[in-house]
């Protein structure tokens, strides 16, 4: 019975991110993309992150824009300005293919540590194998598989996108990457 109930609940969790968030609504552009995608998970998310440079190419990050647009829109604006970016673009094709999807925030073990006027994280993606029953870890900034969580970088939150982890702009991150800093000293000091 307990194994039928945890199947259940590890099932219930791949198909909460097949869901769209706020910021990672399909729009018939994305599925137009997607469409173009076959073969297994892996195959496509390597396609997805192949035609990566011919959809969007790298503009300086610019704070005003920082958190504030959609998958789609960042597509559609053909360009990203970071991590988050590159992510959400990833996540909204990912999803549009058919793959379960998570949204990965981590933050700087550095910063946890010492603290200061620059802080800094990273943004990645999670698919579903179903092949190999299990989640593999997309840097989509740097274009990589199945990399394995980097030892410098703490996990922070999984969701569907960054807004459904409450971070909308540059003045909530920072509030809440202290507030976790704050905690995780607290249990981790040495």
């Amino acid at each position: 019975m307990q194994e039928v109930q945890k199947h259940e609940i590890e099932k219930n969790e791949v198909e909460r991110y097949l869901d769209s968030g706020s910021q990672t609504q399909i729009t018939p552009e994305i599925k137009e993309i997607a469409s173009k995608l076959h073969g297994t998970v892996l195959e496509r998310v390597q396609q997805i992150l192949d035609m990566g440079p011919s959809l969007v190419t790298y503009k300086e990050h610019d704070e005003r824009e920082f958190r504030k647009r959609t998958g789609a829109q960042i597509i559609g604006d053909k360009y990203i300005t970071g991590c988050t970016d590159a992510a959400l673009a990833f996540i909204v094709l990912a999803r549009a293919s058919n793959i379960p999807t998570k949204y990965v925030e981590t933050i700087d073990k550095k910063f946890l540590r010492e603290g200061g006027e620059y802080f800094s994280g990273h943004v990645y993606a999670q698919v579903y194998d179903d092949l190999k029953d299990q989640w593999v870890l997309i840097n989509p900034m740097e274009r990589e598989i199945n990399v394995s969580f980097p030892e410098s970088r703490v996990l922070y939150k999984e969701g569907l996108d960054s807004w459904d982890i409450g971070i909308k702009d540059f003045e909530i991150l920072e509030k809440l990457f202290n507030e976790f800093r704050e905690q995780w000293l607290l249990q981790n000091t040495e």
